[in-house]
């Protein structure tokens, strides 16, 4: 059995196109349909089905894809065997960070892949909703994501999830706010204000909505935004309240004019995590910057008490 007709197979299930599957393998859309045509012919079952104006896998499909998944693995397990008996190996890392991720991790990140000689790291930002964080996955060697709703959000099979961190997540308001003289707020307390929000699907969402589901009422957004520097602008200009990460935004709160206040009685964090494919996980140098990426994790959590 030919393992690129298996990584075809793999790439198709991940993409959900033969147009999309073509172009990360760099071949034509008729040469990706005519080694998938030969592959079932070897295996002797139908991998692939129409659907609509595409195709999809069939549960044969899907099977023999995560098979795919832990054959490359195992391939990539001897290359880094490999590499550990090589020397002078170059290697490049492509790594997806969504903005606020990148303030806290980068910079210290940067520190420690001088370690690595030889090492080529490309930090590109990427800010999709939570659903769009997986999909990065097969065009980056490692995507940092977040999600409110825990790490189980990004569980599937062929995909590595290693958690890094857990950052608390608080209501900014602008100084001066009549909620500001409380310690911590409830949901209660909040709702009638009106909110800067974001976008539907980014994990602050999920908070504001539960603020409503605890409370019975809907939360007036004034306004949304993806970029939460802008939200930090909006709240210390008065324009309402927003939920905002503690680490990321505790520095800004006083240059820009606003504060901050935790939320009690629902649950008010954001988990953020590593995401690879299995295989390409096995990596030794990816599986070393994901190392460095957890010890950076620790020194944050260490540095914000």
């Amino acid at each position: 059995m030919d393992i690129r007709r298996l990584q075809i197979l793999r790439e198709l299930g991940d993409r959900g196109s033969v147009v999309a599957t073509a172009a990360a393998m760099k071949v034509t859309a008729s040469a990706v349909s005519q080694q998938l045509k030969v592959l079932q012919e070897e295996v002797g079952v139908t991998l692939v089905e129409k659907a609509g104006r595409g195709v999809r896998l069939t549960e044969a499909g899907l099977a023999m894809a995560a098979a795919a998944s832990d054959v490359s693995a195992a391939m990539e397990r001897a290359q880094a065997t490999v590499d550990g008996y090589r020397s002078g190996w170059q290697n490049q890392i492509r790594a997806a960070f969504f903005p606020s991720a990148a303030e806290m991790f980068l910079p210290g990140l940067m520190y420690r892949l001088q370690e690595i000689e030889g090492l080529h790291f490309e930090p590109c930002m990427e800010d999709p909703s939570v659903d769009g964080f997986l999909r990065l996955a097969a065009d980056y060697d490692l995507v940092l994501a977040h999600s409110q709703q825990g790490v189980e959000t990004f569980a599937r099979s062929g995909i590595t999830v290693l958690p890094l961190l857990d950052e608390p997540l608080d209501v900014a308001m602008p100084a001066g706010h009549p909620l500001a003289e409380f310690d911590a707020l409830k949901p209660e307390d909040v709702v009638g204000y009106p909110w800067i929000g974001v976008p539907p699907g980014f994990p602050f969402e999920q908070v504001l909505r539960q603020i409503e589901a605890r409370t019975g009422r809907l939360a007036k957004r004034t306004t949304r935004y993806a970029d939460l520097r802008v939200m930090e602008a909006m709240v210390a200009a008065g324009h309402g309240l927003a939920i905002v990460p503690r680490f990321t935004s505790r520095k800004a709160q006083t240059a820009r004019g606003f504060v901050m206040r935790p939320l009690e009685g629902i649950r008010a964090s954001r988990s953020i995590v590593v995401l690879a494919r299995s295989d390409v996980a096995e990596r030794s140098s990816v599986h070393r910057v994901i190392g460095m990426l957890q010890q950076e994790a620790v020194a944050i959590a260490s540095q914000q008490g």
